[in-house]
């Protein structure tokens, strides 16, 4: 059954670690009504300090993924957006006789509830309102297709963001929004990641010791994490591994964002050691990963046992080991 998201624009109006067009977080009272791969229709609350040309109004809709725990409160999940695109008209809250759309009524929805179960028909209406249909989604890349290697990189947008210090690794995705422009496919796939329990658990252990040996860290919506420690910077691209006939893909991945964030950000990361760091460590079927990686210039590391592993020798000589 399609559902009603609500979702605030600023970080200062949400009680949640949502990242829009990427993740939405809720907790317990909703997780009956979030259902993997149902479709959405987003909806913009009035916040407290800033009214927009799209509040309380429809927004945009998509295709929701499998939830999956959060890893620091246990009575809240995330859900990712596989697939998402913004109105090409935005939708008031009313239709053009004077009734909720989504009560088809003249009794409001209730504004309280975060999560608003809706009609198949009510979600056509809105859509056609809108001036989209729900076919053209299937036409649009997920999330799921462009973390292997079945999507090109060469048709990706550059989008850029100021790298911001942080003294511990931000909860969910840390997403800052940049004014109104949407996430691409491929920045909301790596947001996704963000916040699965084994992806900030390496981050943390290693903006910790970062910070314990008197450096710096950095990040912003791409680069997971620079660090600036005894003179060196490191580029740090982290990689959930949940299952482990994975890695490969994982690893031709994670090579792939260093690059493209080698060049998105050439004068920022100039001089930068690569890094991939694995938020477990693989198999003995693929532990020839960290030759792949030494041959490439990219220093590989994992978590294991709740410790940061050097797997390659190019991670050895690392300032953190």
């Amino acid at each position: 059954m399609p559902v009603v998201l609500s979702q605030h624009f600023l970080a200062s109006d949400r009680r949640y670690e949502d990242a829009e067009y990427s993740l939405y977080h809720y907790p317990a009272q909703y997780f009956a009504r979030i259902k993997p791969y149902d479709r959405f229709v987003y909806y913009r609350p009035l916040g407290k300090s800033l009214r927009r040309p799209d509040s309380l109004h429809y927004f945009g809709h998509g295709i929701l993924g499998e939830p999956f725990a959060d890893p620091i409160r246990s009575d809240h999940r995330f859900v990712p957006i596989v697939k998402g695109e913004p109105f090409l008209n935005l939708v008031s809250l009313k239709d053009g006789s004077g009734l909720y759309y989504e009560t088809e009524s003249q009794q409001p929805p209730v504004a309280v509830s975060a999560v608003r179960e809706i009609g198949d028909i009510t979600y056509h209406r809105i859509l056609a309102a809108a001036g989209v249909s729900s076919t053209a989604l299937e036409r649009l890349p997920s999330t799921d297709q462009v973390v292997t290697p079945q999507i090109s990189y060469f048709a990706r947008e550059f989008p850029r963001d100021d790298l911001r210090e942080i003294n511990e690794i931000p909860a969910g995705a840390g997403y800052v929004p940049r004014g109104n422009t949407a996430l691409n496919v491929y920045e909301a796939a790596a947001l996704q990641e963000r916040a699965r329990a084994d992806h900030q658990a390496i981050l943390r252990d290693l903006a910790q010791t970062i910070h314990e040996r008197g450096g710096r860290t950095y990040y912003n919506n791409n680069i997971d994490l620079l660090g600036d420690l005894a003179g060196r910077r490191l580029l740090i691209e982290a990689k959930s591994l949940n299952d482990p006939v994975d890695a490969v893909n994982r690893m031709r991945y994670g090579i792939g964002e260093l690059c493209d964030y080698r060049f998105r950000y050439a004068t920022e990361l100039r001089g930068a050691d690569a890094v991939l760091a694995f938020g477990k460590a693989p198999d003995a079927n693929t532990a020839w990963i960290g030759d792949a990686l030494e041959d490439n210039g990219i220093a590989f590391i994992a978590r294991r046992d709740d410790r940061l592993i050097a797997l390659n020798e190019l991670a050895q000589h690392l300032p953190i080991f």
